[in-house]
């Protein structure tokens, strides 16, 4: 993100004016980034640019490339010496450059201004903003505690602490690993209960100042001990107790129980005390937990009860219980119409269930219907429902389905519900509840490598069920120490199966690699970072070497194209190569010309002059060219296939205080007698000098009499169809001159 402030005011030395617009003074500024502690004055870069002492003058600046903007909100400068003050922000982890390039400088009635293209730009650098990290950070401590931290920040940093002024520092050392330096100091904090502080800063070996770690800390006189809520579980359950501390130190603990664990698990009803000790002050905390065991509430049904033809209750109501009855009802109390088999599910207030299967019968049953009960399948498969009766006669079937047959196939889960009914209309009703299970999921994992003398372990996971590896093994986890295709097939509880297979690329003689990515592409004058990444598990330390770089670190900018050979050596001498290719594309270029000021009611049109680019205009169109009806700054951005882009910037100015005078936009010399000659029309018109020119550049017409108009001849030839261009002197009649160019078409 870039910030900029543009203060302009007058020095009080005096340099020798001109009509050249350029920067003085010296070229190059080196910068720290914004922070979130002090921004210093270093921050800030003064540009001296001069200009015009004795006219008002105006002049715009872009920077790095970007649409250009006017000096002093567009008004007048009438000053001849300025302090231009830019201010940046750089939040990359890289230096940045900008550019500031003064656009163009003009006069108040539209006279263009030189600029020393010698001192025309400047260059900036902004130093990266470094991000400092504090390990072992905690919000809240004891009072007198003292607490280990570490520090890392860069390796060329230097450090500082604020701590509160009852806070001491005891110890401070320092560590260089790899780029980063690592801090080491432990703080005893104050006696005093309450809010403090903590602000840990770096400081870069550029002299910058980095981001802050500025922390409330609530410092405590004692740990507190949370059981959280009494625990009321079911008798086949048990209850899991773990206190929860709010301050970390080395705890010792001793229940009720006996037991000195941090956590212990109960079955039986009672108080659980528990005390903690803190081994650094043996501060004492006590706190205690009620956990109650009930019982599932017992259900007084008979596993067969008859009926005579009649509806039957059956009432079960216990206090504080609720209900859930194979038909789907929710009542202690439900009606049974039907003989059949019944089940009932009650639960107390405390989540503790019992359930009960019961069979009702008529007295006048003739014949049982049976179904298997519960039937279990994999995902996928099917089955065929078939009933048993224990008398052999013509039955009619009705299922839950609405099929008629005696057998039916399923594929899907649920309870399926037959009603087979005897010759004498007496019916019969059988349930089967179908379980289907998903296959097990088996998933050893991405494809792997393993470089020479290394082993890795696999899990087939799912635990409990039966596993045949390709190795012949038959456990849930082996280890493996070479390559190629390795599958496993695993067998749960329900016979389901499932397989997986991971190829292993075992890299024989083969101690590391390095990865330095796809090749890259880049647009002329940028660079791109090429960060190596190293796989496997080579002996540290590692060596680089950028083979015709003269460069040994691990990442690198590449700004010009061409290959390039990055070499690794490890601590015990194995060395790796990778190789990456960079291609530079050329940037387009993009030219709007110089700065128009010309009367309104002309057709004005801006061209890019440039093909095989998208076009993005300030005005929002995508065309090659655009028109202009209205004063204004107007830019274009131009992107090749490369996506390299390029900018420029126009200014155009309409002048309402004279009237229009130009030439007609065409005219026909076929000897008509109508429209045979062009002329300069217009009014008030004092002098005119009248040149035009073919569209190669040669000139084919002059004049300076107003009457005096063109046939469309050159040395008395015809002149062939096309568009011409003129460049037109006018003196208006109250001595105001200005200047015109333009084009019109010859049609014949």
């Amino acid at each position: 993100m870039l910030s900029i402030t543009i203060l302009l005011g007058i020095y009080s030395h005096v340099y020798s004016q001109t009509d050249t617009v350029e920067f003085i003074n010296e070229s190059t500024k080196i910068l720290c980034p914004l922070n979130n502690g002090n921004i210093s004055s270093s921050q800030i870069s003064s540009l001296e640019i001069s200009g015009p002492s004795d006219k008002i003058w105006f002049a715009s600046y872009s920077i790095n490339g970007e649409p250009s903007q006017n000096m002093n909100n567009g008004l007048g400068i009438n000053i001849g010496t300025f302090d231009f003050e830019i201010s940046f922000i750089n939040d990359t982890e890289s230096l940045k450059e900008f550019n500031v390039r003064i656009e163009k400088a003009w006069l108040e009635d539209g006279t263009q201004l030189e600029i020393n293209e010698d001192e025309r730009t400047r260059e900036l650098t902004v130093y990266p903003l470094t991000k400092p990290s504090i390990e072992n950070f905690e919000d809240k401590i004891k009072i007198n505690s003292e607490v280990d931290y570490t520090a890392i920040i860069g390796m060329s940093s230097q450090y500082s602490l604020e701590l509160p002024n009852d806070a001491t520092q005891i110890n401070y050392e320092t560590e260089i690993v790899g780029i980063n330096k690592y801090i080491n100091f432990r703080v005893k904090w104050q006696a005093a209960a309450g809010i403090t502080t903590f602000k840990s800063i770096e400081k870069s070996g550029f002299g910058c100042n980095s981001d802050t770690i500025y922390s409330n800390i609530d410092l405590k006189s004692a740990f507190s001990i949370d059981l959280g809520e009494d625990q009321n579980i079911c008798s086949s359950e048990t209850a899991t107790l773990k206190p929860t501390i709010d301050l970390n130190s080395e705890y010792s603990y001793l229940w009720s129980t006996g037991e000195t664990t941090e956590t212990i698990v109960v079955n039986k009803s009672g108080e659980y005390e528990l005390t903690v000790t803190d081994q650094r002050d043996k501060q004492e905390i006590t706190e205690s937990i009620s956990v109650t065991i009930h019982d599932a509430p017992e259900i007084n049904i008979d596993d067969v009860i008859m009926m005579n033809g009649a509806p039957i209750q059956i009432n079960i109501e216990k206090e504080g219980c609720t209900y859930l009855w194979s038909t789907g009802e929710t009542t202690s109390e439900i009606e049974i119409s039907s003989p059949g088999d019944y089940s009932v599910m009650i639960t107390s207030e405390y989540g503790c269930s019992n359930s009960k299967s019961f069979t009702v019968k008529d007295q006048s049953t003739l014949f049982t219907l049976n179904l298997p009960n519960i039937v279990h399948m994999c995902a996928q498969e099917t089955m065929t429902l078939s009933p048993y009766t224990d008398i052999d006669q013509t039955y009619t079937y009705l299922w839950s389905t609405g099929s008629t047959e005696r057998i039916i196939e399923i594929n899907s889960e649920g309870v399926y519900t037959l009603t087979a009914t005897d010759p004498n209309g007496y019916s019969q009703t059988a349930n089967s509840q179908i379980y289907y299970h998903s296959k097990p999921i088996v998933d050893l994992g991405d494809d792997f490598i393993l470089w020479d003398g290394e082993s890795k372990q696999l899990d087939a996971k799912n635990t409990g069920a039966s596993y045949k590896w390709s190795t012949l093994e038959t456990s849930q986890l082996i280890t493996v120490n070479s390559g190629g295709d390795l599958w496993v097939n695993v067998i749960d509880e329900y016979g389901c199966a499932n397989s997986d297979t991971v190829n292993i690329d075992y890299r024989d003689g083969e101690k590391f690699r390095i990865e330095l990515g796809e090749d890259r592409s880049i647009c002329q004058g940028d660079s791109v970072l090429i960060v190596p990444q190293i796989l496997g598990h080579p002996s540290n330390p590692l060596t680089y070497n950028w083979i015709d770089e003269n460069n040994n670190e691990s990442e690198i900018y590449l700004k010009t194209e061409g290959n390039y050979i990055l070499e690794v050596t490890d601590n015990l001498g194995n060395i790796e190569s990778a190789e990456i290719n960079i291609t530079v594309f050329p940037i387009p270029i993009v030219n709007l010309g110089e700065d128009i000021i010309d009367f309104p009611n002309i057709e004005l049109e801006l061209n890019a002059n440039i093909d095989e680019v998208s076009y993005n205009w300030s005005t929002g169109e995508i065309s090659k060219s655009i028109k202009i009806e209205n004063t204004g700054t107007y830019w274009i951005n131009v992107v090749n296939e490369a996506q390299c882009s390029a900018s420029d910037t126009i200014y155009v100015k309409f002048l309402n205080d004279y009237p229009f005078v130009g030439l007609p936009k065409a005219f026909t010399p076929n000897g008509d007698t109508h429209n045979d000659l062009i002329f300069v029309i217009g009014i008030d018109i004092g002098k005119i000098d009248l040149k035009i020119y073919s569209r190669e550049g040669k000139k084919v017409f002059e004049t300076t009499d107003i009457n005096q108009g063109w046939d469309g001849k050159y040395n008395g030839q015809k002149q062939a169809m096309d568009n011409y261009y003129y460049d037109l002197d006018i003196t208006y009649t109250n001595g105001v001159t200005r200047k015109k160019a333009g084009k019109f078409a010859l049609i014949r």
